[in-house]
């Protein structure tokens, strides 16, 4: 099986970390390494996204996009850079083939179209616990917004199972920052309570940030264009012992579990050769994996993205 548990690698790979340590918290060291490493068996997710304010939005399962079909077209994807490299936001263009350009990281998932002065917190559909929310689940939320002219900050530490707003002194128009601190369970940000389709944000658990990696498509027609896009899988720290571990190549999560060993003991020829020895296991098991499906190396040398000029190599 591609996938599996991290209760089902324990008997594994329990043994490969020092007598006290926690073994989640040394997988998860060594998955967010491999995660970046390359783009490996079951390493890939894919998604048809919604197109709003021209945008689509990354989730948090998915750390970057690898290929897009936009209205069952193939199109490409360029970098952050190709604005300010080529010809500018280019938004004049009729053309949907130019592709999704990189829009860089937000705090929120679309924009406030119109500028108010409460958002909402409530639970959201994710939530593992909605019905049966205790009292105890506690938590803090801070928003830090702009009306593009002063900055406030709006805070709470009273989130329930309902309806719970975030008050502005001011009308805001932007979010410049989402914090969250001891959440016990998922929470949507909402600009109209009852509507799923306004949430910016959604948080928790545990703390952390919001930051979502959104995607311009010129000229797309919000709710009507259809994106459909194969992800990099983003690596999500493991938290419980039922979680999924995408990666279940036992010998290349044992040398990746010695690797961080030997480099907590400064020892860093070893550990580079457990890292190595990890690198071609997950190589060989991603060629075995593909069969047939044989990738082909296309070079495009006047870096335009225009299908007629691409030179295959075979």
């Amino acid at each position: 099986m591609p996938a599996t548990t991290v209760n089902q690698l324990v008997p594994l790979l329990g043994s490969y970390i020092e007598p006290s340590g926690n073994f989640k918290s040394s997988l998860s060291q060594v998955l967010s390494r491999i995660y970046n490493m390359g783009t490996y068996r079951d390493l890939t997710i894919q998604y048809s996204l919604p197109v709003v304010d021209h945008c689509i939005t990354l989730p948090d399962e998915a750390d970057s996009i690898l290929h897009t079909i936009v209205d069952n077209q193939p199109v490409p994807v360029r970098s952050l850079w190709h604005d300010f490299k080529s010809v500018g936001m280019n938004t004049g263009t009729t053309d949907l083939s130019f592709g999704l350009i990189d829009a860089g990281y937000h705090p929120i998932k679309r924009l406030i179209e119109t500028a108010t002065n409460t958002l909402h917190i409530v639970p959201s559909d994710q939530s593992p616990t909605r019905t049966n929310f205790s009292t105890s689940n506690g938590g803090t939320i801070s928003v830090i917004a702009t009306d593009g002219d002063k900055i406030y900050t709006s805070t709470t530490d009273s989130v329930s199972d309902s309806d719970v707003p975030l008050t502005f002194s001011q009308p805001i128009s932007s979010v410049i920052s989402i914090q969250f601190d001891g959440l016990t369970d998922i929470y949507d940000i909402r600009i109209t309570a009852a509507s799923t389709d306004t949430t910016i944000a959604t948080v928790g658990p545990d703390s952390g940030v919001t930051r979502y990696r959104r995607f311009r498509l010129n000229n797309a027609t919000d709710g009507q264009t259809v994106v459909h896009v194969l992800c990099k899988r983003a690596f999500q720290p493991l938290r419980t012992d039922n979680d999924i571990v995408y990666v279940n190549n036992v010998g290349a999560l044992k040398q990746g579990l010695l690797g961080r060993l030997m480099e907590d003991n400064a020892d860093i020829e070893r550990a580079e050769y457990h890292w190595n020895k990890c690198i071609q296991l997950m190589e060989e098991e991603a060629a075995s994996s593909r069969g047939a499906a044989i990738p082909r190396l296309n070079v495009d040398p006047y870096g335009t993205g225009n299908l007629n000029r691409i030179t295959q190599l075979y």
